[in-house]
């Protein structure tokens, strides 16, 4: 009977898990639906239209870094100048990386379907992990990459270098492109180890089955 309502526990579980997942790749596909739309409205709209938009409004900007929310003066939103061939390629990155975040949720979502039918270790679910794993290692590997190009595209932008060094209190700004997320390498790693243990887990159930 314990063993029955732990049964019924994990499916619930499963399910639930699989509802969130399914949410949020839907939510995903929207987002690089948007981004798509931007893109193509970023390749079609000429520069010098967005750049006498933001000459004629009053902009208010905002730098979100590490929790802090820094808004930026006057002078320095006046300064903003749109170069559409940094948004194409911070666009086409956020796309790729987006995608690799919707890889791994859709491979999370099919997972958890194989789990809630009660199929545990099985070769399917290994190799489902075992891609998760390689992605986040990759998004370990790279991710403070992007995160520097971001910060690199808004000041380059907004020439908000230039103002800095300017004041006299900053003597000068650089960019470290190459960085590594130990944390999503670790994760990564973790995940590729648990994936080895259920391919072991589906041998040996192979074993067992085939000698009863």
């Amino acid at each position: 009977m314990e063993q029955i309502i732990q049964s019924k526990e994990f499916r619930f579980l499963t399910k639930g898990l699989r509802s969130i997942f399914t949410i949020l790749m839907v939510l995903i596909i929207f987002v690089l639906t948007m981004i798509g739309v931007l893109c193509a409205g970023v390749m079609f709209v000429p520069e010098n239209s967005i750049n006498n938009f933001l000459v004629q409004e009053n902009i208010t900007a905002f730098v979100h870094f590490e929790g802090m929310e820094i808004g930026l003066a006057d002078k320095v939103t006046e300064n903003i100048q749109y170069t559409k061939m940094h948004v194409v390629k911070l666009l086409f990155t956020a796309t790729i990386y987006i995608g690799l975040l919707l890889f791994i949720v859709v491979q999370v979502r099919n997972l958890l379907i194989n789990l809630s039918k009660g199929i545990i270790f099985s070769e399917k679910n290994s190799r489902k992990m075992e891609w998760i794993a390689y992605t986040v290692v990759v998004l370990g590997l790279t991710v403070d990459t992007f995160r520097t190009y971001i910060a690199y595209t808004v000041i380059e932008q907004t020439k908000l270098g230039e103002l800095l060094v300017g004041t006299g209190l900053v003597k000068g700004i650089s960019f470290h492109l190459a960085g590594i997320n130990w944390t999503l390498l670790l994760c990564g790693l973790v995940i590729w180890t648990i994936a080895r243990i259920f391919r072991y887990g589906a041998f040996l159930q192979d074993e067992y089955d085939a000698t009863a």
